[in-house]
């Protein structure tokens, strides 16, 4: 829920300031999985620490972290399938 609604408004801006399909179609895809990877890991993320030992406290600033790269390396890769590949073999 919170994906497809993140997504949706993602969609709508980059539609309405670009006016591209294509680009709005790619940063609302991107948008809908770093919501989906954050959740999972964030969720996740504390019970992985617990059973390692560690205080599950820390997986606030561990999940930062992670998401900050993980969000960067989504976005290019979504982007590129989405633009390059996919835009490609539409062609």
């Amino acid at each position: 829920l919170l994906g497809g609604g993140l997504s949706l408004g993602g969609f709508l801006r980059v539609y309405a300031t670009n006016g591209d399909l294509s680009n709005a179609s790619a940063i609302s895809v991107s948008l809908f999985l770093i919501v989906m990877t954050s959740v999972v890991l964030g969720s996740g993320l504390p019970f992985a620490l617990a059973k390692l030992g560690i205080d599950p406290a820390n997986a606030g600033t561990s999940i930062q972290v992670v998401m900050d790269i993980l969000g960067v390396a989504i976005t290019c890769v979504t982007c590129q399938l989405v633009l390059v590949q996919f835009a490609s073999s539409l062609a």
